[in-house]
C-alpha cells in the first residue's frame, strides 16, 4: 500500500469518527508508534486502533503542511464533547509504503 497525506488523513477519520479501523490499521505497520513527547506518552499499533473505536473524539479539516515518500506534516481540528475545541498538528514517518510513527501536539488555547 502506498499512502499520502489524503488517504492518510481519510483513513484516521473512518477510523476515528466512523469507528472503521481496518484500512488504518493496514497502513500502520507492525512496530507503529503514536506518542506525544510533551506528555511522555506512546501508544503501539494495536493501542492506536483501541483508541479509535473507543474516543468520542471527532476530527475534521485535514491540512497538509508538507509531504514526500518518507514524511507527511500537516494540522487538524479534533472536537470532544465537554473539551474546547482544540488543534492538532502532527508528523507521520513513513518506510516501505507504512506509516511507522505518528507524533503529535495537541493545542487548545489557539
Amino acid at each position: 500500500m502506498s499512502i499520502n497525506f489524503k488517504t492518510y488523513s481519510d483513513l484516521w477519520i473512518k477510523a476515528v469518527n466512523d469507528k472503521e479501523t481496518k484500512g488504518l490499521s493496514d497502513a500502520l505497520s507492525d512496530d507503529f508508534v503514536w506518542c506525544n513527547d510533551r506528555f511522555n506518552w506512546a501508544v503501539n499499533k494495536q493501542e492506536t486502533i483501541d483508541w479509535c473505536s473507543s474516543t468520542e473524539l471527532i476530527g475534521i479539516d485535514f491540512t497538509a503542511y508538507y509531504e514526500n515518500d518518507e514524511v507527511m506534516v500537516g494540522i487538524h481540528t479534533a472536537i470532544e464533547p465537554d473539551v474546547a475545541e482544540s488543534s492538532v498538528m502532527f508528523i507521520a514517518k513513513m518506510k516501505d509504503g507504512q506509516v511507522i510513527s505518528h507524533h503529535y501536539i495537541r493545542e487548545y488555547d489557539r
